[in-house]
């Protein structure tokens, strides 16, 4: 049996940042300890990883957090209940468009948004 594909994020806040997931990406908690909270989102592993204190630099977040759009890798989510998961989004700290990216087209299914952190992601309708 081969793993499913997976990714670690870092955050600075592990509890906040895993508890966005969950509520606005109805991701599942399959391990969590100190450091590391192991999601599970469809057949998606995703793991939320503590950064080291000792590595956290003392300027902090912005308030609202700046989204982070220059990244190597964008982690797209399916959401079935937009309107409940913009809601979730802004009440945990972060933000779903209202809408789509220009580049999108003719897809009005897609929407970018960032975590209380500024982690961009994806989220699409998935309307099945």
């Amino acid at each position: 049996m081969t793993s499913p594909v997976s990714a670690v994020l870092f955050a600075r806040h592990l509890a906040r940042v895993a508890e966005f997931y969950v509520e606005v990406f109805s991701a599942r908690v399959t391990h969590s300890d100190a450091d590391h909270v192991a999601l599970r989102v469809g057949g998606f592993d995703l793991t939320i990883h503590q950064i080291p204190r000792q590595f956290i630099d003392s300027t902090g977040l912005e308030s609202p957090p700046a989204r982070r759009e220059r990244t190597a890798i964008r982690l797209n989510f399916p959401v079935t209940d937009l309107a409940h998961a913009r809601h979730e989004a802004a009440r945990l700290g972060g933000v779903i468009d209202t809408l789509p990216p220009p580049w999108a087209g003719s897809d009005t299914r897609f929407f970018l948004g960032h975590d209380p952190e500024g982690n961009v992601f994806g989220a699409k309708l998935d309307d099945r």
